[in-house]
């Protein structure tokens, strides 16, 4: 007999599919109700497992839940899949949410808090306007080259190439002048408006004292320790650093049969792929610039660890361990302290 009913909640915009089940394991019901019937219903019901299905809104939901004591599991989508039973429909998916929750060795997430998702949704419109800025560049650059216009890398390259165009209309066909100013202004008003995004962001980090406390680790500017706090929160939802890093995707994969272990390199898909990828990135920049004489004992283990294996494997290395440290340093609420290499 379990210690509580229930709740598996199909979510959509409007119209909402709910799935009730005793804690005896009986159907109690299974229906749909609007936005308004369904905050009525967890504030009424006594606290219960409430389980949702990784989707838009569901760390909203899951935040409401919450506040009525209601114990909140969001599941990955994929791992709903394998508890579906007939055909797709709200009923069937509110069913296979509610069963998934009930099961032995499922991976569940808590809701994020409203820093953690601010965070996330200003990293996210970051990417947005990088990706669009970097397309309509790579747009330009292909026009301009279609007509022998060629450009070097970077925003110098591409502004010289557009302001020759320009300043000699010659090259291109004159129908086209017009098109390419308008591609222009819309590029260079990107960039405005992604330096202040970057703006506000990097302000937002500095002010949460867990994303400023991130920042001292080696490699971790505003990027890192913003993608870091709203991906691990407070560190309750992981048992130790390693199942932080393995979330991440930043620990080898593992095959064992037999008895036998071995140990490959890391996953390429899975994980959160924008974190690991920033994390590397970081981890590069910081071990390229490693003194000749290390002055703490991480810069010796680092410098120890590139001679030996490459400088690819210590980057993906100092990752998994600015993971960990993080994970410690958010459950604990701590502050990371370098140890200095003491020469004997």
């Amino acid at each position: 007999m379990l210690k509580s009913n229930i709740i598996g909640i199909d979510l959509a915009k409007n119209i909402l599919q709910i799935c009730q089940i005793s804690k005896h394991g009986e159907l109690i019901s299974n229906k749909a109700v609007n936005r308004q019937k369904l905050k009525e219903l967890l504030a009424r019901v006594k606290p219960a497992v409430v389980a949702i299905e990784g989707c838009g809104s569901s760390h909203y939901w899951g935040r409401y839940a919450e506040q009525f004591g209601h114990d909140v599991r969001i599941i990955s989508p994929k791992k709903v899949k394998g508890f579906l039973e007939g055909h797709k429909t709200d009923a069937n998916d509110a069913l296979a949410i509610a069963n998934a929750s009930l099961q032995i060795g499922i991976k569940f997430s808590k809701p994020k808090n409203e820093e953690q998702q601010s965070l996330q949704t200003l990293e996210t419109s970051r990417l947005y306007f990088s990706r669009n800025i970097t397309s309509l560049g790579n747009h330009i650059r292909a026009m301009l080259y279609e007509y022998g216009v060629t450009s070097t890398q970077g925003l110098l390259g591409l502004r010289t190439a557009v302001q020759k165009t320009l300043d000699e209309p010659a090259l291109i066909p004159a129908c086209l002048i017009t098109t390419l100013h308008q591609l222009w202004e819309q590029y260079l008003n990107l960039k405005i408006e992604f330096a202040k995004l970057e703006k506000v962001k990097n302000a937002l980090v500095r002010q949460l004292t867990p994303s400023k406390n991130l920042m001292a680790l080696e490699g971790v500017a505003e990027v890192c320790s913003s993608m870091l706090y709203s991906t691990i929160g407070d560190g309750k939802q992981f048992k130790n650093g390693r199942q932080a890093a393995a979330f991440v995707g930043v620990t080898p994969k593992q095959h064992s049969s037999g008895g036998k272990t071995v140990m490959t390199g890391i996953i390429k898909h899975g994980g959160v792929k924008e974190l690991r990828c920033a994390l590397y990135q970081g981890a590069l920049a910081y071990i390229s610039r490693l003194p000749d004489e290390p002055k703490t004992v991480k810069q010796a283990w680092l410098i120890q660890l590139r001679e030996r294996l490459g400088i690819k494997r210590t980057c993906i290395a100092l990752a998994n361990k600015t993971v960990r440290t993080a994970w410690a340093m958010l459950r604990y609420e701590t502050k990371y302290q370098q140890q200095l290499l003491v020469i004997e």
